[in-house]
């Protein structure tokens, strides 16, 4: 993959003559030059960027490189109408995500874009997105590749973490205590906002503040990589929650030690406001336990621990909060009010 943002999309009318398509390209290049290959700023001196075939980076003395990927599809990832500047934002915001429940520090990230059409406002809209993250979390843009088909955005994010100090999935013991960061539910219910799929009373008691709250869980979401060195300290086990949190937490237990799995209390989960209101108007738990789109944390730690990585925490601004531990058991259980909780239906997102 070249690490130029080389712009091959053409439009009908531009590709007709040589004359038509330099113009189209030049116009491209210069938006690559003005947009895009300043995010690579902030190398060192022997680093390379965008401008070759490949980018060409260090690592860090003892330390590891993190690799992770996602790509986001219009109208399954995301709302088509959703702006340039989200779509840019979320997609580099998951892969850091990522990053956080393995412990890593963001190092660069590369960038696959698939365009239906030339749409240059559209791209610097999407632009100044990139840009907003990469500057907030100090990651450059290192190159990557454009092509045209149905919008589609791959973002490739590498990190670094000291050696054989990265949280796996693969830890969680017997006796572990499972917690989550912050609140759970959020991006779900801003979907539900961006889709007007709210239920009535539910819409009608949320105000304008909630509404904007709810939005920017799903369409700006903060990865928790202030949390990451505690997690290399402390945690046996981690993972984001982006599938929903039963189907992420199942992928712990998938990893780890046969015939372990967890035991959830859904009072201890953490709510925000809003999405206390739905639960208590709706009791509806679906879109808490297997909505997705948190980005958040779960993890397992020993219960010793817990006061100690709490205090860390909210000294980073993030809140940990315990709501459950691990058992010896074939399957996740979930408690509601002391009796278990029925799971039927609440299988996460299926990527197929």
């Amino acid at each position: 993959m070249s690490s130029w943002l080389i712009f091959t999309i053409l439009d009908n009318q531009s590709q007709n003559t040589d004359t038509q398509k330099y113009k189209v390209m030049a116009s491209e290049f210069e938006l690559i030059k003005e947009c895009f290959q300043p995010l690579s700023k902030g190398l060192a001196l022997d680093e390379l960027g965008i401008g070759d075939d490949g980018a060409v980076m260090n690592v860090p003395p003892n330390h590891q490189l993190v690799v992770v990927t996602d790509t986001l599809v219009s109208g399954v990832h995301f709302p088509e109408e959703t702006s340039g500047f989200d779509i840019a934002w979320k997609a580099v915001a998951v892969n850091l995500s990522d990053l956080a429940a393995m412990g890593a520090k963001p190092g660069f990230f590369s960038l696959a874009l698939t365009l239906p059409n030339n749409d240059q406002a559209w791209l610097k809209s999407f632009s100044k997105g990139l840009k907003a993250i990469s500057e907030r979390y100090t990651i450059p843009l290192i190159g990557g590749d454009t092509t045209k088909g149905h919008l589609t955005i791959t973002v490739t994010a590498q990190g670094w973490v000291e050696q054989g100090k990265a949280v796996l999935r693969s830890g969680a013991q017997l006796g572990d205590l499972i917690c989550v960061t912050n609140t759970i539910g959020d991006g779900a219910l801003g979907l539900k906002v961006a889709q007007d799929n709210l239920p009535g009373l539910v819409k009608n008691d949320l105000n304008d503040s909630e509404i904007d709250f709810l939005l920017q869980a799903l369409n700006r979401p903060t990865p928790q990589l202030e949390l990451s060195s505690v997690l290399c300290d402390y945690a046996t086990s981690a993972i984001d929650i982006s599938d929903g949190l039963l189907a992420d937490i199942g992928h712990i237990f998938e990893h780890s030690t046969c015939g372990l799995n967890a035991e959830i209390e859904l009072q201890k989960i953490p709510l925000s406001e809003p999405a206390k209101n739905y639960i208590e108007t709706s009791q509806d738990w679906s879109a808490i336990l297997a909505g997705g789109d948190d980005y958040q944390i779960c993890f397992t730690i020993k219960e010793a621990n817990l006061v100690e990585v709490q205090e860390k925490a909210k000294k980073v601004g993030v809140a940990v909060t315990e709501i459950g531990r691990v058992l010896k058991s074939e399957n996740l259980v979930l408690i509601h009010n002391g009796e278990e909780f029925s799971q039927k239906g609440l299988k996460g997102y299926l990527h197929f």
